[in-house]
């Protein structure tokens, strides 16, 4: 399968995670970092998860999955250890027009989420289009070491760069053929 790469605005959209456990937790946390309004439905939440309700940082519908908890949600990650569960969400999920992502299942799911490098503004996915998850999560970390550090610095001069050029060149030529430069420079390996 062909995949589409695409960044989310998730800020106060209504995203539903199923199922209490290891997994459930860490999806809750990366759409927590994306500023969503997060619903973990599941009769039993890990401390972790618990945790996040009892501050308030979640709510929690202490239930088994039914296909009313998808109402109004813009996205739903199915993350439970019984397969035909997810299987159900991904179905109600579809039906429903909702953005699906069933773990350790791309066939079942709509989107896949990418391993992902985070630093300030720079965001770097790395995906093997869910054929071998344990690859992308080695080369985050190759990358991470070696090369992310450089760029992000080299982001934050550039943006203040370019904001400066956009004020005070009208030509995006010349822009771009400066900011290139700029880049270039920015990073040379020392």
């Amino acid at each position: 399968m062909s995949y589409y790469p695409v960044l989310l605005d998730l800020k106060e959209k209504k995203c539903i995670v199923i199922g209490g456990g290891k997994v459930a937790r860490r999806k809750v946390r990366s759409l927590l970092k994306s500023e969503a309004r997060v619903c973990v439905i599941s009769p039993n939440l890990n401390p972790g998860l618990r945790r996040l309700s009892e501050k308030e940082k979640i709510s929690w519908i202490k239930s088994y999955y039914r296909k009313k908890f998808l109402k109004g949600a813009f996205l739903v990650i199915a993350a439970t250890d019984n397969k035909q569960v997810n299987s159900r969400v991904s179905r109600d999920a579809a039906a429903a027009n909702v953005l699906v992502n069933v773990v350790d299942s791309p066939a079942e799911s709509s989107f896949i989420v990418p391993a992902v490098i985070q630093d300030g503004d720079l965001i770097v996915g790395i995906s093997t289009s869910g054929q071998v998850p344990y690859l992308s999560r080695k080369i985050k970390e190759d990358i991470n070491k070696s090369i992310i550090p450089r760029y992000a610095k080299a982001l934050v001069s550039l943006r203040n760069a370019r904001r400066q050029l956009k004020a005070s060149c009208p030509s995006f030529k010349k822009r771009k053929a400066i900011l290139a430069r700029l880049a270039g420079k920015a990073l040379i390996l020392k």
